[in-house]
């Protein structure tokens, strides 16, 4: 029964999001709709039973799916499959059969229908050797699971596949499509760091391939997932590239989903003028393209400055306006919009109205947590208003439990492991864009001398000496050219790195100067507190409190030293590898020694860094997974080559070449950033041997 009551959720909430999206993303508004399908209508009474009216029905199907009707969406798609069928067009029939899966994605109201319909398309792929349909067919089965909880598990999958066939393609348009998806996926369940680096995958395919369409959906959305860790300034500067797109498109649905969304971000930083006059603006826009599904959200959000400005009555009316809108829009039956339902419990809240905050907390919560993935943000919030309610009504036990849930919700959203993921993502989007366009001038200089050559042997062949100088003096000039992009090239790697060293040394002290100062100080306090009058289980729990403290503290401390060691920069490679072993040593059960009598002389700082973290990466493998009692390191050195091993007498492992881990794939990426490689030798019983060569 609970699990008929969440798929009914997903299936509604699905249709909701995926419609919202779809209309925010694809910018069409329904005017210029109405006139779309107005001019497919007149073409449709002029053409034959042929495979141009099989193009025209599916045109159809697509524009009133765009506009919002469903019934009608369907009706036409069916006629386009049935024509082709009859015509044995199975291109048509494919592509119609498609579309028909991909509106039953919103509806989940016939989901075995859709499934019946993708076996027939397998069938027709096969025939055509269209690996495109079939990976399309993946894309599609993908967002029919979404709402089903028990196949969850099958949708990355599915994905992958999809995303394999596109890459042997060489569609970088339907990439940036898988990415964008699985992008979605993993903002839903809170996981933000990975959300940003697959938009940012996406966004690099798309930009690559000039996909507009591509980007009208990923720009807003990564901008999103930044406003959501707080990274304001990062998030406007991708609403303002956004829109651009929109403006490009004449988009306007767009332009209000971005106004609501910079509206979103001057709540949070207190500026409610500016919130409530760019959701004013949002407001007209969506009134004049009569756009149902995004102007409720517009009132909710108006409801929630409003909240924030301790103006109840205002943020009573519009959030009620909203909720009004949204139900006669979508007609969800009981189903909560949370932005609604956490309005509505604030401003009950802030009236001391506590039993109508707990039921409107309570079942929004129930609808978040039942979600898949939850909800988190939401739950967040609802724990928050249940705890307060508690509180205030002298249920002290209930207030603590919610409390707790909202820490652990809170803290599961935002930490500083996913800044610094998301952070170091969209630097390295950054780079590998500028070494694209580095290459690309190289690249393009390249063909316009090549293209000079071939002019000049063409019109002056009787003149093969003086060409010849010409083409001498011409490559010499090229070659001039080459090295000093490739040393501007390597100006900017130098630079992206000192600014990541500065950024390092800043964040460790932030942690070791500022936050470890200010746990200690906590820790002092609570130390000097007069527990005598605590019972046992009070005294426990102060303890663990104590520990918790103590244990936070060292871990800030280590994270702040790993980050920048000051003997990697004072003292160099070596001295901060001895350091280091000097340490682990102190573990009976676990030897480490160094070698670093080859090292003759100090490597270039960059170079330091990156085998620092490396040899952590692998120390980290050999205390986890080897089960040894001695770890040889050696760093050896010539002309040409700094060459470093990590050995260990453990239990060995078979190779997988595509097993790799993340700890694993961390370490090819930096020894690929020295030009190096990297040697694995293993087998069972026989220990671990990692060989890694650099240049000097």
């Amino acid at each position: 029964m609970l699990q008929s009551h969440v798929l009914r959720i997903r299936s509604l909430l699905n249709r909701i999001v995926r419609k919202s999206a779809l209309l925010i993303l694809l910018g069409v508004c329904l005017q210029v709709q109405g006139q779309k399908i107005d001019s497919l209508q007149k073409q449709l009474a002029r053409t034959r039973l042929d495979t141009n009216r099989v193009h025209t029905l599916y045109e159809l199907s697509y524009a009133y799916w765009l506009g919002g009707d469903d019934s009608l969406a369907i009706f036409y798609g069916i006629q386009s499959a049935q024509l082709a069928k009859r015509l044995g067009f199975l291109q048509g029939e494919g592509k119609a059969r498609l579309r028909l899966v991909r509106i039953e994605a919103d509806r989940l109201v016939d989901v075995q229908g859709a499934f019946a319909q993708l076996d027939t398309v397998r069938l027709i792929s096969i025939k055509l050797k269209d690996r495109h349909m079939e990976a399309e067919s993946y894309i599609r089965k993908a967002q029919l699971l979404e709402g089903n909880l028990t196949r969850q598990k099958e949708t990355m999958p599915l994905l992958d596949k999809a995303n394999a066939i596109f890459i042997d393609l060489n569609d970088k348009p339907w990439q940036g499509t898988v990415f964008n998806e699985k992008a979605q996926i993993f903002a839903r369940s809170g996981q933000f760091s990975k959300s940003v680096e697959l938009y940012l995958k996406a966004r690099q395919l798309q930009e690559e391939a000039n996909d507009l369409a591509g980007l009208r959906s990923t720009l807003p959305n990564l901008g999103v997932v930044y406003s959501a860790l707080g990274l304001y300034t990062e998030a406007l500067k991708i609403f303002d590239e956004a829109a651009i797109v929109a403006k490009k498109r004449n988009d306007k649905l767009l332009e209000a989903f971005l106004l609501n969304q910079r509206a979103d971000i001057f709540e949070k930083e207190g500026k409610y003028s500016a919130a409530l006059t760019a959701l004013s603006e949002a407001e007209t826009i969506n009134k004049a393209i009569h756009a149902v599904y995004s102007l409720p959200k517009v009132y909710a959000r108006m409801g929630k400055v409003y909240i924030k400005r301790k103006d109840y009555e205002n943020a009573l009316k519009f959030t009620q306006l909203g909720d009004k809108l949204y139900r006669d829009a979508v007609d969800l039956g009981d189903f909560v919009d949370h932005m609604v339902q956490l309005n509505y419990g604030k401003i009950y809240l802030a009236k001391k109205q506590y039993n109508r905050v707990l039921s409107y907390a309570a079942k929004g919560l129930a609808f978040a947590e039942e979600s898949d993935p939850p909800l988190l943000a939401e739950a967040a919030e609802y724990h928050w208003l249940l705890a307060q309610s508690y509180e205030a009504t002298n249920r002290t036990d209930k207030a603590l439990f919610h409390y707790k849930k909202f820490k652990m919700a809170s803290d599961s959203l935002l930490n500083k492991e996913s800044l610094q993921k998301a952070t170091a993502s969209a630097m390295n989007y950054e780079f590998d864009k500028q070494r694209q366009q580095t290459k690309l001038s190289l690249q393009t200089l390249k063909n316009d001398k090549l293209t000079q050559a071939r002019n000049f042997l063409v019109g002056l062949s009787a003149l093969a000496i003086l060409l010849a100088g010409i083409i001498f003096w011409s490559n010499r000039k090229l070659t001039a050219k080459n090295h000093e992009l490739t040393v501007k090239n390597r100006e900017i790697e130098e630079a992206l790195f000192k600014g990541q060293s500065i950024e390092r040394k800043r964040v460790a002290s932030e942690l070791h100067d500022n936050l470890n100062t200010k746990l200690a100080a906590l820790r002092w306090r609570m130390e000097a507190w007069d527990v005598s009058d605590y019972n046992e289980e009070d005294r426990k729990f102060y303890a663990g409190l104590i520990q918790m403290l103590e244990d936070v503290y060292s871990d800030v401390r280590q994270i702040s030293h790993n980050l920048l060691p000051t003997e990697l920069q004072t003292q160099g490679l070596a001295s901060a590898l001895q350091t280091l072993t000097d340490k682990l040593n102190f573990n009976p059960h676990m030897q480490f020694s160094l070698d670093k009598s080859g090292l003759k002389k100090r490597p270039d700082s960059k170079i330091e860094f990156e085998l620092y973290h490396v040899v952590l990466e692998l120390i980290n493998n050999s205390i986890k997974h080897s089960q040894a009692d001695q770890v040889v390191l050696s760093l050896t050195q010539n002309a040409r080559k700094i060459l470093l091993s990590v050995s260990d007498n453990g239990v060995g492992f078979t190779i997988d070449p595509q097993a790799n881990g993340i700890g694993m794939r961390n370490i090819l990426a930096r020894v690929d950033t020295l030009e190096g490689t990297c040697r694995i030798e293993s087998s069972p019983g026989h220990g671990t041997r990692v060989e890694i060569e650099v240049p000097a």
